[in-house]
């Protein structure tokens, strides 16, 4: 069978975090490992492609298109299975994906024949052999006009073999993660034992959570060419006697890598010994999501954790040399002081790079906020991506939460001494790169902050009566 595998392009509408960070797609390259005896397969990286899908299609004319994505891509992928359909007579089309697992029924549509909704890596190649008919469809698959409902969904199986990475070998300079240049991805662990109520990443695995063998993962870790690797677990720091058996093992094996994790601040305040041995086997970036500098917040968002953990994680990486790349999230209740109070204690604890997100409630979390409250239609998927205002603000008008949020990521990121120290510490092509990606982020809030202001302008008219 003739397969080609397809990572969608984003949308003009979203705003662009893969301006700032752009990583090769592991999930595809691990189905590309699962191909049988006479199957062939290529890779279409749409994010880097400067032609449409249309001209891979007719370049390769696949007998099976698959694609995986987000949900800020479902009306793309939707796009790329019709255009599909219309070009190939007889091809079939596969989506799969996290927001497909969750939330199959956005992608039922007469275009795509298959939905993937559980454990890919036995799925796929099963599919595979019924498409061929030489097999049952798998279980965790949906058809056409199929719900969750009408299947019996089989347990996660989260077993997943080495990833075929030659598959985007003509990408992989390209792949960086803000100032780590040619990144490469592992994942050791599937799901997350918390139970933060904003969080997506355990309605992936139904509130599972798996780890690999440390054989396995330092197995795979040897046959990586990169020096940078993100280890994309939901959490790497859960652990610590795992983390310990870890860096036993990437000192026996004399693997010399630079890692970026994510990590909780609990972990790193109860186990700062542990955070040094793994600075000294490569750790040298931590996303941490300190969420909020303040107790009722964290309270709300059920982090079970208090604003001064976050401080003194932060001060046990400053300490250690760690970088921290920080997440917090912006709540629609916030006026222009709870802004100023955010961005002077990331500036106090020397936070240096911050993702600041719109508090946004994603299907089937235990976060949700009434119809009324919505600013985003759920069918425009592709402004669902944690930086769009999705829902009203309670104390200022749309563009001016938008220029606050612009005004604090200025504040936090352009410091004169942090500037400074990137020039002195990073090749000037990759500060290039952040410039241009940071500027067009930047261009992208500006839009939003032009469009809510003419909508805003429309609505006064169309209630004026003197205007009417």
């Amino acid at each position: 069978m003739n397969i080609l595998l397809v990572r969608p392009d984003s949308a003009p509408e979203t705003i662009g975090l893969q301006h700032l960070m752009l990583v090769e797609p592991l999930e595809l390259e691990i189905l590309g490992a699962l191909k049988r005896s006479g199957d062939t397969v290529t890779l279409v990286d749409m994010i880097l492609e400067k032609k449409d899908i249309g001209s891979f299609l007719e370049q390769y004319r696949p007998d099976l298109l698959a694609i995986t994505g987000y949900i800020t891509n479902v009306n793309t992928m939707l796009a790329y299975a019709r255009r599909a359909k219309g070009l190939i007579p007889g091809i079939q089309t596969v989506v799969g994906g996290v927001h497909c697992e969750v939330c199959p029924e956005d992608f039922d549509d007469p275009a795509v024949d298959f939905r993937v909704v559980r454990n890919a890596v036995q799925a796929f190649p099963a599919l595979l052999d019924f498409i061929d008919q030489n097999g049952a469809l798998p279980m965790g698959v949906l058809r056409k006009g199929e719900t969750l409902e009408d299947i019996i969904l089989p347990l996660f199986d989260f077993t997943v073999p080495f990833p075929d990475r030659s598959l985007s070998k003509r990408y992989r300079e390209k792949y960086f993660y803000i100032f780590q240049n040619r990144v490469a991805l592992i994942k050791t662990s599937f799901g997350c034992p918390y139970t933060c109520s904003f969080c997506f990443c355990r309605e992936i695995t139904s509130g599972a959570y798996h780890t690999r063998p440390l054989d396995e993962v330092l197995d795979e870790l040897e046959m990586i060419e990169e020096e940078e690797v993100y280890i994309v677990d939901d959490d790497f720091l859960i652990d610590r006697k795992r983390l310990l058996k870890f860096i036993e093992g990437v000192q026996e094996r004399g693997i010399h890598k630079r890692y970026l994790i994510y990590g909780r601040a609990d972990f790193i305040v109860r186990y700062p010994e542990v955070m040094a041995r793994l600075r000294d086997v490569g750790l040298h970036t931590v996303i941490v999501g300190f969420e909020s500098f303040s107790e009722e917040e964290l309270q709300q968002f059920e982090k079970k954790i208090s604003v001064e953990t976050n401080r003194e994680a932060m001060r046990i990486m400053n300490r250690l040399g760690i970088e921290c790349f920080a997440t917090i999230i912006v709540s629609p209740d916030w006026n222009r002081a709870d802004f100023r109070h955010m961005v002077r204690e990331t500036r106090a604890l020397g936070v240096h790079f911050v993702n600041l997100q719109p508090l946004t409630p994603l299907p089937k979390t235990g976060f949700s906020v009434p119809e009324d409250q919505l600013l985003i239609p759920k069918e425009e998927y592709e402004k669902w991506d944690l930086a769009h205002l999705s829902i009203r603000p309670a104390q200022l008008s749309i563009p001016d939460f938008y220029r606050e949020i612009l005004k604090a990521y200025q504040a936090i990121l352009f410091q004169p001494a942090i500037l400074w120290k990137y020039i002195r510490n990073y090749p000037l092509k990759m500060l290039w790169r952040m410039l241009k990606g940071s500027y067009r982020v930047t261009r992208q809030y500006r839009n939003k902050i032009t469009e809510s202001e003419a909508y805003a302008k429309d609505i006064v008219r169309s209630t004026d009566p003197v205007r009417q």
